[in-house]
């Protein structure tokens, strides 16, 4: 199986808004915290490859959860609100990762091994998206049968190793289509969902790029 190139670039927010008249914007920040977006000196826009750097001149954190920004050459609400929906990149190198955190991005494209005693090993699927929970992500496995919805909590994801597999130790149902119901730890959304194969749920979604998990 071809491993998933890492790009070096990481999604971050999202342009929702125009704030005042000289060309400040509001962000939904895709992260652990607004903060750890509030930090940057730059960001980035643009598709593919066809990036450009944008330097920040001021941030702030709203409500605790958005972000109000001044970029740099943005001074009028015109242009600001011809940013409104575009996407925001950070690189890599820009955001701190702490010891025993990975990207989430890392894990998407990933193959699912089977954590379970006597079944070690074996593929499960391949993590087609990561979408937001109200207490943890969820990770979307594809199957041969169609899609699963894992909570990702320690009780289910057992490991991440970006470029290599991701491990998961799910109940006995999860994955075999008997419509068990998972009774989702610590609050987390989910459980166990199906969906025929070319369903995404979800299509607008929130990535966060820094998650707790064992990765290396």
């Amino acid at each position: 199986m071809t491993k998933p190139a890492i790009s070096p670039y990481l999604e971050c927010g999202q342009i929702i808004n125009t704030h005042g008249c000289r060309g400040g914007v509001k962000v939904e920040p895709w992260a652990d915290s607004p903060e750890d977006i509030c930090g940057l000196e730059r960001v980035f826009l643009g598709r593919g490859n066809r990036k450009r750097e944008i330097k920040i001149n001021r941030a702030s954190v709203l409500g605790g959860r958005f972000l109000l920004l001044e970029l740099e050459g943005v001074t009028d609400m015109d242009a600001a609100d011809a940013l409104r929906g575009e996407t925001l990149y950070a690189l890599r190198e820009d955001l701190r990762l702490e010891e025993g955190k990975y990207f989430l991005a890392d894990a998407i494209g990933l193959p699912v091994l089977d954590a379970r005693v006597g079944r070690e090993g074996q593929t499960l699927g391949t993590v087609a998206d990561i979408l937001p929970g109200a207490a943890a992500p969820i990770y979307v496995v594809n199957t041969p049968t169609g899609q699963v919805l894992v909570p990702g909590v320690p009780t289910f994801v057992k490991e991440v190793v970006p470029l290599s597999h991701v491990r998961m130790e799910p109940i006995d149902g999860m994955f075999d289509g008997e419509g068990e119901t998972v009774d989702t730890p610590d609050g987390a959304d989910g459980g166990h969902h199906t969906a025929p194969a070319g369903n995404r749920p979800g299509k607008r979604h929130r990535r966060k790029p820094v998650q707790e998990g064992k990765g290396t």
